[in-house]
């Protein structure tokens, strides 16, 4: 009957709209765009957490690893990023997951940088730009001494401080 009709469609309403600005209340990271110019920033970044590896679903599983070890790698990556970041465009506050996938000869194929939030286009480019010139080079996972596409996750949180001139 149209009365059950609408009765379903007036709770479908209400559960898609409550559902919705619940994914919203969460997010806490924040990128804004810079428009003044009488403030210096830089932005820091905190490595700590540790590099996380996907599981890999065989016997004798080897993990991929960066030459050097973990340390090395986010020492490296903590650098190129301090250099590519552009902290006169934008602040970038909160933390971010960088996945990273690696091929069977141990490069980096593609990443991605989470959550997607308004105005991380800018942050990703130079999150890609510092990748591409550290040019990651991994020993390549194995599962039984054959080598496989691996991943990884690392938490990075930002920070931007601003100074006034």
């Amino acid at each position: 009957s149209i009365k059950n009709v609408m009765k379903n469609l007036v709770f479908l309403f209400v559960f898609a709209f409550t559902f919705t600005h619940a994914q919203y209340v969460v997010e806490d990271n924040d990128i804004t765009e810079n428009v003044r110019d009488v403030v210096k920033q830089t932005i820091a970044l905190d490595l700590n957490a540790p590099l996380e590896f996907y599981r890999l679903k065989c016997e004798n599983p080897e993990y991929a690893q960066f030459p050097g070890g973990e340390y090395s790698f986010k020492q490296v990556l903590s650098k190129n990023i301090q250099n590519d970041l552009n902290s006169g465009l934008y602040s970038v506050n909160g933390t971010f997951e960088l996945h990273l996938n690696i091929n069977k000869s141990g490069n980096l194929q593609s990443f991605k940088l989470l959550p997607e939030v308004l105005n991380s286009n800018l942050l990703y480019r130079d999150v890609e730009i510092a990748l591409r010139r550290m040019n990651p080079k991994f020993k390549p996972a194995t599962c039984n001494g054959i080598p496989v596409e691996s991943k990884l996750r690392l938490k990075i949180n930002f920070r931007t401080e601003s100074f006034d001139l």
